[in-house]
């Protein structure tokens, strides 16, 4: 009898630790499941916040588009800017034309006016034409403009760098006045000269 006892605790004991383990792998497997779960639901979230930021290493100088087929002139940015459809992939570059400027500016008794025209070049139609954005912006662009080019060197032009680097400035400046009003500053590629005269 007393072998009887034992023999069950021994059958009751091994019942028991069977039942821990099953249950200990089964609570592994929800664990493993529903980190699985959670790092899926993760992926896709992340996926579509990129999404809704512009590319941080973009430039276009700027452009990102061109890689893995993509359009080459398609501009992929944030939400708070006025969303424009993105120009064909074979687009042609569209331009801007101001009047030109003519102001007096530092000449260090060597001249007297810089005078330049200037066009500005996008690849989004919706910028430009007569009832495109920087047309309504123009007074603003032209006044931003005119303080920036009165406060130029002759000494500073007046280099090989000059007019390049007052190129710059100037397409700076327009990209601020585009922001501004709610609009992404990067879709606005480029600025050329057309006249550039110091007298």
């Amino acid at each position: 009898m007393a072998e009887e006892e034992k023999e069950e605790k021994k059958s009751g004991g091994g019942n028991t630790l069977l039942i821990i383990l099953i249950v200990f792998m089964f609570i592994i497997v929800l664990a493993l499941g529903g980190l699985v779960v959670w790092l899926l639901l993760s992926k896709d979230k992340g996926g579509d916040e990129g999404k809704d930021k512009p590319a941080v290493t973009a430039s276009a100088e700027h452009g990102e588009g061109g890689e893995d087929g993509e359009n080459p002139h398609a501009k992929h940015y944030s939400p708070k800017y006025k969303q424009f459809e993105p120009p064909p992939p074979d687009a042609a570059p569209q331009y801007f034309e101001m009047k030109p400027f003519v102001v007096n500016f530092h000449g260090d008794g060597k001249a007297k006016f810089l005078a330049v025209t200037l066009k500005f070049m996008t690849y989004y139609p919706q910028l430009v034409g007569e009832h495109g954005e920087l047309e309504h912006l123009r007074p603003i662009l032209r006044d931003k403009i005119t303080m920036l080019l009165r406060k130029q060197h002759y000494n500073e032009l007046n280099t090989d760098e000059g007019p390049d680097k007052l190129r710059k400035e100037i397409l700076e400046t327009a990209r601020q006045v585009l922001e501004h009003h709610g609009i992404y500053p990067d879709l606005l590629e480029d600025v050329y000269f057309e006249r550039f005269v110091m007298q």
